[in-house]
């Protein structure tokens, strides 16, 4: 009988799933949760997510399938984009709406103007302390585990890049809320820059809401929800090719030869008009324009340092 296999024979294995979803993350919903629901999904178990998202938070998180799991931490080197809007007059124990919140200044008397001008402080490198309800660790426990427990510890300040901050849109009063649209770069908390801000004009301040809608190549407009990817006939549908993980990288293609060498680990020396221009950390892509291996390119010497495969 055509297409059964023998007997006894050992079945077919089942092809491995690989890939970058862009996932329309839902307020709400875990980050872990959103992994969990994938993991359903695709019926895959190598699956992570490049970067959290609080849970009232929404919005893009790039979620990586199979082998892309090797290269989550590429996507953490990419800059993100949030919408978000800080409520000045108000603050919180966890930054945001999730904790207790208290009046803590009229904010009837701020402008946008000066908003603008005090938000132009918190642009460039810039030092954070981390909120105690995060996922930062302190001797092995998540700083939001203590937080549940009634303990703070102290918390050194981190540099973090806020490439830009505009504000987009300002309702005064009493209790203001300033819309703001910003680029960072890893390990920015916008629940953070919203109390810092909100210090900064004498009110305090706390976020509101936030949505995150670009991360490196990625766009809020291309992502999909839980429920679309489900209703898709084939789920493999919505994945985008692994390289997306890596698209900031130069790019090098490579002969079918050198594809097998790298695909050994073997360091390679490429032809000069593949070599220009590309130095650094490149990625290397072969005849098929598949993404092979990460390495290092040195001249015209490429020295593989994670190789793709499998």
């Amino acid at each position: 009988m055509t297409g059964v296999a023998p007997t006894g024979a050992p079945a077919a294995p089942a092809r491995m799933i690989s890939g970058i979803l862009p996932l329309d993350k839902p307020a709400g919903l875990t980050s872990f949760g959103a992994v969990r629901e994938v993991r359903r999904i695709f019926g895959e178990r190598r699956v992570g997510h490049a970067g959290t998202l609080d849970p009232q938070a929404g919005g893009l998180l790039p979620l990586c399938l199979g082998r892309a799991t090797r290269l989550v931490d590429y996507f953490h080197a990419q800059p993100k984009t949030y919408r978000c809007a800080v409520r000045l007059g108000e603050t919180s124990d966890t930054f945001d709406t999730e904790g207790t919140i208290v009046r803590s200044g009229d904010a009837g008397e701020i402008s946008a103007e000066q908003v603008s001008e005090v938000l132009r402080r918190f642009v460039g490198d810039v030092m954070q302390v981390p909120p105690m309800h995060s996922a930062v660790r302190h001797e092995g426990r998540h700083l939001y585990e203590l937080a549940r427990s009634g303990r703070e510890v102290e918390r050194r300040p981190r540099a973090v890049v806020i490439h830009s901050a505009e504000l987009v849109d300002f309702r005064p009063g009493p209790v203001a809320e300033a819309e703001l649209l910003v680029s960072s770069g890893k390990g920015a908390y916008m629940r953070v820059l919203a109390a810092d801000l909100g210090v900064a004009l004498g009110t305090g301040g706390l976020l509101g809401w936030l949505i995150r809608t670009k991360y490196g190549t990625l766009v809020i407009e291309s992502a999909l929800s839980l429920d679309a990817v489900e209703q898709l006939d084939d789920p493999r549908a919505a994945l985008l090719p692994i390289d997306v993980a890596v698209a900031h990288l130069p790019r090098v293609d490579v002969a079918a030869s050198a594809s097998a060498q790298i695909r050994r680990g073997q360091s390679v020396w490429l032809p000069r008009s593949t070599a220009s221009g590309a130095q650094g950390e490149t990625r290397a892509h072969g005849p098929s324009g598949d993404l092979i291996a990460i390495g290092e390119q040195t001249g015209a010497l490429f020295r593989p340092t994670k190789v793709m495969v499998g």
